[in-house]
């Protein structure tokens, strides 16, 4: 057992040297005159850690000790440490500058309780500094960091340990500004700096960026407020800015709110403005090993949908078939060549429209199917915010994350924005806030569609109520409707094939029904054979039929057609 420790330390020599000062130290009675004769026996130990280290030989050896003692993940205080050392208590507490330098150097986090006493103060090894020893990796002088995103680390630690009520608010802010002022020859912090954000947008901004760099880019707000300040005035300032849109953050487009948390609280993430000037030179590699996640947005993958038969008059087949001809890849790439040379934009933009249960929706998936092609669909509800501009805002990222895609996929994929009226109703005069919201969101779509390049599918409900602006900004205009009685037909052979071809004829005569309404019923007959077994009834579908009109008949009675 000790050959196998001695051979996992032997890799690493500040952990092997840590290890003989504190074993040295223990149970030493220490004074100063073992303290000197103790460290000529570890001489070249003290040597190494501090170099390691950057400190001052009391500061070595005492952290060493600390350093021991925090393997455990307990913190330590002055009363252990002098039972560690086994010496007398006034000679632990002349070590108090000590402590402070290497609490100064940030190798040491100090904790606050509510007992303020001297013998109360407790300590710990932070953790960045814990990971360096423990993997070797070199700790930076206060002046010097390897690369921004050590210093980026760096700080979020250092929010870490306002977290703990290990640092003040004010302690936090000042050291925070100071760094990024010493380490202002990063590109990054350079940036930053230049913009001259407040302090609060500043700590923000970073802690964002860590995020990002991290593999997250969310931030819960409430949480963020919630340990990052230290008074309930603070903490009230702070969310008043950011909910009221007042933070320049918020205000220049550097970040914007995302989904609500589960808990109910506000999440925050970096822009693609403020990722693109921020992480320029790093972007490709930090993407590449990103999946694609975007807000606002379903993505739904070819393989996951299914694309069952569908049936449809005459007219709207063969728009539907035209369509997804010009989505093929090959012709799809043609026709952006030829829109170039004539300089049109090359988006394609269909808008599918009539009463539900038409087939709109699942067109959209079964073009997408069909062309291989992911579908990036806008979730309409988390678009419409109540706070000023945030609809706005994304809307025009719903836009930015649709280019990302492009970029990332193959083929170009496929916005759709589903059951889209609200956003593409006619304008209403502006009589509230939730009317200007409305045309502002409306006015930015109309801007995007102009020269859109890509593919969008919008479908709707509405047949009438279309504002004219949006006519032309729709190439395709597919109008769904009913499906005549031999569409219907077919439609009731596929979901009932049990049942004989005169009463298919009856159904699909008799009652004006929609695809979606035709598969409702089916559904609920088969619900209740699972329960009766019973071979498919004309009379129990045709009651099924009846109910789906919500007892409004809309053709002559069944059965009785005929009689005299």
């Amino acid at each position: 057992m000790d050959m196998k420790k001695s051979q996992s330390l032997e890799v690493n020599p500040i952990l092997r040297s840590i290890e003989k000062i504190a074993n040295l130290f223990k149970d030493s009675e220490l004074n100063e005159q073992t303290k000197r004769k103790l460290l000529a026996e570890v001489k070249e130990d003290v040597k190494i850690v501090g170099s390691f280290l950057h400190t001052t030989e009391d500061e070595t050896w005492l952290f060493s000790i600390m350093f021991a003692m925090s393997i455990c993940g307990k913190e330590t205080d002055l009363d252990s440490l002098t039972h560690y050392l086994g010496c007398n208590p006034f000679f632990i507490v002349g070590l108090s500058p000590v402590l402070e330098g290497l609490v100064s150097k940030r190798l040491l986090i100090r904790s606050s309780g509510y007992d303020m006493k001297v013998i109360a103060t407790r300590f710990h090894v932070s953790s960045f500094i814990f990971n360096a020893i423990s993997l070797n990796k070199s700790i930076p002088k206060t002046n010097k960091f390897d690369d921004v995103y050590q210093l980026i680390e760096r700080i979020n630690e250092m929010i870490c340990e306002r977290e703990k009520n290990s640092l003040t608010t004010e302690n936090l802010f000042n050291e925070v500004m100071d760094l990024l002022e010493r380490e202002s020859h990063f590109a990054m912090i350079k940036k930053i700096m230049n913009l001259r954000f407040t302090e609060d947008d500043t700590l923000l901004l970073m802690y964002l960026c860590y995020s990002y760099a991290n593999d997250s880019n969310e931030a819960d707000i409430e949480r963020y407020v919630y340990y990052v300040y230290d008074s309930i005035g603070n903490k009230i300032r702070a969310k008043k800015n950011l909910f009221s849109g007042q933070s320049r953050l918020l205000e220049e487009d550097w970040v914007c709110f995302v989904e609500d948390s589960f808990y109910g609280g506000k999440e925050l993430a970096l822009t693609d403005k403020a990722i693109d000037l921020l992480f320029s030179e790093d972007l490709g590699v930090i993407e590449k090993n990103k999946s694609f996640n975007p807000k606002n947005c379903i993505l739904i993958t070819p393989d996951k949908i299914k694309a069952p038969n569908l049936y449809f008059n005459e007219q709207e087949q063969k728009q539907i078939d035209l369509l997804s001809q010009l989505l093929e890849e090959e012709n799809f790439r043609k026709a952006k060549e030829k829109f170039a040379k004539l300089g049109f934009a090359s988006g394609i933009t269909g808008l599918f429209y009539g009463e539900p249960g038409t087939g709109k929706t699942q067109v959209a998936y079964n073009l997408a199917k069909q062309t291989g092609r992911v579908i990036l669909m806008v979730d309409i509800a988390s678009v419409r915010d109540k706070f000023v501009g945030e609809s706005e805002k994304r809307i025009k990222q719903i836009f930015r994350t649709y280019k990302q895609a492009q970029e990332y996929y193959d083929f170009c994929p496929i916005l759709f924005f589903n059951e889209s009226d609200a956003l593409i109703s006619k304008r209403f005069e502006v009589s509230s806030s939730v009317d200007q919201m409305n045309n502002s969101m409306q006015n930015i779509l109309l801007q995007e569609l102009e020269d859109f390049e890509g593919i969008l599918i919008a479908t709707s409900n509405m047949s009438l109520n279309l504002d004219a602006a949006f006519e032309r900004r729709f190439l395709y205009k597919i109008h769904f409707e009913k499906p005549e009685p031999a569409i219907r037909y077919h439609i009731w052979q596929e979901k009932m094939p049990e049942l004989p071809a005169a009463d298919l004829k009856v159904l699909a005569d008799d009652y004006e029904l929609s695809g979606g309404q035709i598969h409702n019923i089916s559904r609920k007959y088969w619900l209740n054979n699972v329960l009766n077994e019973r071979e498919p009834n004309l009379k129990e579908i045709a009651e099924l039929c009846e109910n789906e009109f919500f007892n409004k008949r809309k053709t002559g009675n069944l059965g009785f057609r005929n009689s005299k």
